[in-house]
């Protein structure tokens, strides 16, 4: 399997994860698949409390859905997913705007109090679009502020939220200058989500 052409590369590769539950609920979002190129290995860290957390606890497995799309990466991170975004594949939703899907099996190596490790052994993999493009530092600050949108939602903590949200400000200026229209579309989601 050619994961690398898919999209996943060394390091940590920011793709939005999709899983089902055992009764057969979809869940997509943001996560981070770590690549060790050296090794050939990979591995995820999930957090408790997590909808994706829970699913593969009870399936042992997960969707990795790459995609360059600003918009469906927000709306997997603030959970405005529907069922007409998902298909199946090898058994799991995937994402239908997806540029390709791997389907990984995983299997639990590290838990600690706030989060589980997995290594990922990769069993399934379409690439739907092979597309070359020139980075974009907006799309860049949008993956960034819905990491952030995230936590901002979690975080009870007053100083992390005022920090957040200057940090938000930092790539409200930068998906400004450098975004097209679906980086700007994304960001006005985000925004949204973390000033209500």
């Amino acid at each position: 399997m050619h994961i690398k052409e898919a999209g996943i590369g060394e390091g940590i590769s920011e793709v939005i994860v999709t899983t089902r539950s055992a009764s057969g609920e979809p869940n997509a979002a943001p996560i981070g698949i770590i690549t060790n190129e050296d090794e050939n290995k990979y591995f995820v860290k999930l957090y408790k409390n997590s909808k994706t957390l829970s699913n593969v606890m009870e399936t042992n497995k997960l969707a990795v859905n790459v995609t360059d799309d600003a918009v469906l990466f927000v709306k997997a991170a603030v959970g405005n997913l529907n069922e007409a975004h998902f298909s199946l594949f090898a058994g799991l939703p995937v994402l239908n705007e997806a540029n390709s899907w791997i389907i990984f099996e995983s299997a639990l190596i590290k838990k600690n109090s706030e989060s589980f490790l997995f290594q990922l052994t990769p069993i399934a993999l379409k690439i739907n679009r092979k597309e070359v493009k020139a980075i974009n530092r907006g799309l860049n600050a949008v993956i960034e502020a819905a990491i952030l949108a995230t936590r901002y939602v979690i975080t009870v903590d007053k100083r992390e939220k005022e920090e957040i949200e200057r940090m938000m400000e930092h790539y409200t200026n930068i998906v400004k200058k450098c975004g097209g229209r679906r980086e700007k579309e994304a960001f006005g989601i985000l925004h949204e989500k973390t000033s209500s």
